[in-house]
């Protein structure tokens, strides 16, 4: 009985759900016309928050990137992994905080320790708007030797700030060391702009997505409920869409 009520008080003691249903009963009693446009971001915010939502959005992403068995992949001159994965705002500098997108380090140190490539080229700065003398790159540098990569095997290109500038930057370091055939890792929800960009590249490469972010569709209580983890399903998919559209018109 506890559990039963716990589940359903969620909806009142939760914010966002909360403030989602606090919003839609006063937005009700206005009068007239003027209800529709108090009630609207309110509906708009429950659906994106919302579990079908965020799951739609997902597999629209990531269903032609199915999983790939690392045992499968052919060798490699480098592995190239896209930042994302690292909060360097930490407020604790000498810990590596990792974010939801861990999987493509740890991901990347599996395939390097199955010797599918000895080598490593993390590409990542600062995505942060005028804070860009912190970067990912030198944080997962010490994550990965932490993890048993060598730091001779480790390569890093620190400058770039969104997945346009991962491919330009990376490529004259690829052409440097003559890498003509690489791996490929990042989030699955974000492999397809990823691939049209990197295709331009001229190299042979195979794309490792991770970091599945679809889940299975058992609708229940919990799914019927707006959730944050829903909403920032919703919102990373939006950014990726928004992304892909912008490439192919401005590029």
């Amino acid at each position: 009985m506890f559990f039963f009520f716990s589940k359903i008080l969620t909806i009142f003691i939760f914010p966002l759900p909360f403030c989602i249903l606090l919003g839609v009963i006063l937005s009700l009693t206005i009068k007239g016309k003027r209800k529709i446009v108090y009630l609207t971001p309110f509906m708009l915010l429950w659906l994106a928050s919302s579990f079908p939502v965020s799951q739609f959005l997902a597999r629209s992403l990531e269903s032609e990137f199915p999983p790939i068995e690392i045992e499968t992949l052919d060798s490699a001159d480098v592995i190239v992994v896209l930042g994302g994965m690292i909060n360097p705002m930490s407020y604790h500098e000498t810990r590596v905080e990792l974010l939801s997108s861990a999987e493509r380090l740890t991901d990347t140190i599996r395939i390097y320790n199955l010797k599918k490539s000895n080598k490593i080229l993390f590409t990542g700065g600062s995505g942060i708007l005028f804070h860009d003398e912190v970067n990912e790159a030198d944080y997962a540098k010490k994550f990965l030797i932490q993890m048993g990569v060598r730091e001779e095997d480790i390569i890093l290109e620190k400058q770039s700030r969104n997945t346009k500038e991962n491919a330009s930057l990376s490529k004259p370091i690829l052409e440097k060391i003559g890498a003509k055939k690489i791996i490929l890792i990042t989030s699955a929800f974000h492999m397809k702009r990823s691939k049209e960009i990197f295709d331009k590249l001229g190299l042979e490469v195979k794309f490792f997505p991770t970091d599945y972010r679809a889940l299975k569709t058992h609708l229940n209580w919990d799914t019927a409920i707006p959730s944050v983890g829903s909403l920032e399903t919703t919102t990373i998919c939006l950014k990726e869409w928004i992304g892909i559209i912008a490439y192919r018109v401005f590029n």
